[in-house]
């Protein structure tokens, strides 16, 4: 019992302090920290619940969404190894203002609200992490809602995928997911749940996402979508933003065509 309470001390140091806590801080916020574990389909948080821990994930996927009174549940973001989620919320009212779903198994690392904002106030690089952290999502869910709300429906699904490519490979915090595979991610959702989180119908995805697989640009298994050659889909993340893609109302042919670029410019020999 003392090796695994060592050993959980020791991790959740290594946790505090890779976050720019002082060793003192970490070391008391260690001591009020727990490991927990979800099962994937897990809600964690439901809307307006009082949120009475920060949680930072150690591994796994979970999902903001809203969930309609018909029972449609649509997520609006993803958070995966390295990220926290319902920091926001502790920083207003303390109430989830959306559902926290655990889409896959999940492991936690929780720390009391209280705690936590006491972290922030008296830890000066806790703080500067946050504010990282946060400047980084909301740039992402602005690309969510660019890619959405200004697209048609090629550029919602695969500019969606190569969002949900950039977005799961390069947190902040750092730490590749474990569904990563050499040039490969498996985004281990249900096609239903993606095509909502690109904004697009089913039937709508199905059409696009068979050209993608026609392509070898994604191969369908039972337990999700992977992302095949990898490094194209986070290059085409980047053309899509700095060269603001979106604005040409680009057909599925186009985009298809900047993903075979993305994908020679990554494997020429003079890239990193």
């Amino acid at each position: 019992m003392f090796e695994v309470t060592q050993r959980v001390h020791d991790f959740t140091l290594q946790v505090y302090s890779s976050m720019g806590v002082g060793t003192a801080l970490a070391y008391e916020a260690g001591k009020q920290s727990r490991v927990i574990s979800r099962k994937a389909g897990d809600l964690i948080w439901r809307t307006g619940a009082p949120i009475t821990h920060w949680h930072h994930i150690i591994d796994g996927i979970v999902a903001e969404q809203v969930t309609m009174d018909q029972g449609l549940s649509y997520p609006l973001a993803l958070h995966g190894r390295g990220s926290s989620f319902a920091k926001h919320d502790l920083l207003g009212d303390g109430r989830a203002q959306v559902d926290y779903l655990a889409v896959t198994d999940v492991e936690l690392l929780t720390l009391p609200a209280h705690a936590y904002l006491a972290l922030l106030r008296s830890d000066s690089g806790f703080a500067q992490h946050l504010v990282t952290l946060l400047s980084a999502e909301i740039r992402q869910q602005n690309n969510h809602l660019i890619v959405n709300k200004c697209s048609n429906s090629a550029l919602r699904v695969i500019g969606g995928l190569a969002l949900c490519a950039e977005g799961l490979c390069n947190p902040v915090s750092g730490g590749a997911p474990h569904f990563m595979r050499a040039n490969s991610l498996l985004l281990p959702l249900s096609q239903q749940m993606i095509a909502r989180l690109c904004g697009v119908s089913r039937t709508l995805f199905s059409e696009y996402i068979g050209q993608l697989e026609r392509g070898n640009w994604v191969r369908l298994q039972y337990r999700g979508v992977e992302l095949q050659q990898l490094d194209a889909w986070r290059g085409l993340f980047l053309r899509l933003h700095s060269q603001q893609v979106w604005r040409r109302n680009p057909s599925v042919n186009a985009l298809l065509g900047l993903l075979s670029d993305c994908a020679e410019a990554a494997n020429a020999p003079y890239a990193a």
